[in-house]
């Protein structure tokens, strides 16, 4: 089973995530946190093989979460996906140098499928 901690506070998102990770490997278990106060609250009950990460929260950015998250000794090697609206250029090359890797919203249902994939070790 693969643990994965889904940051997101968007409902539709969530929704397609959640379906688009069933039909990558059912033996997904989602746990969902809405804030960056929330994911910080959720990460120390269960051991994780990925994140994604919104980076517009209610409460504290994704940047800031990411970096809380990365303090945590068990998220050191945990890679921590990016998942956003920001789409410039200049904006992917900010957040793939920060974060593990990086998904454009609206999401391509391939591109997602295929990054989750590659860092589950599943390609």
């Amino acid at each position: 089973m693969h643990n994965i901690l889904l940051v997101e506070d968007n409902l539709h998102n969530i929704r397609l995530m959640e379906q688009l990770l069933e039909e990558i490997d059912d033996s997904i278990h989602l746990v969902e946190a809405r804030t960056g106060t929330e994911a910080l609250q959720k990460a120390t009950q269960a051991p994780y093989k990925l994140v994604l990460m919104d980076i517009s929260l209610p409460d504290m950015d994704g940047v800031t979460a990411m970096r809380e998250l990365r303090k945590m000794p068990e998220f050191e090697q945990v890679p921590i996906i990016a998942a956003t609206a920001h789409a410039m250029a200049d904006d992917k090359e900010f957040f793939r140098k920060i974060f593990d890797d990086y998904i454009v919203k609206p999401i391509d249902e391939d591109i997602f499928t295929e990054t989750v994939k590659k860092w589950l070790g599943e390609e």
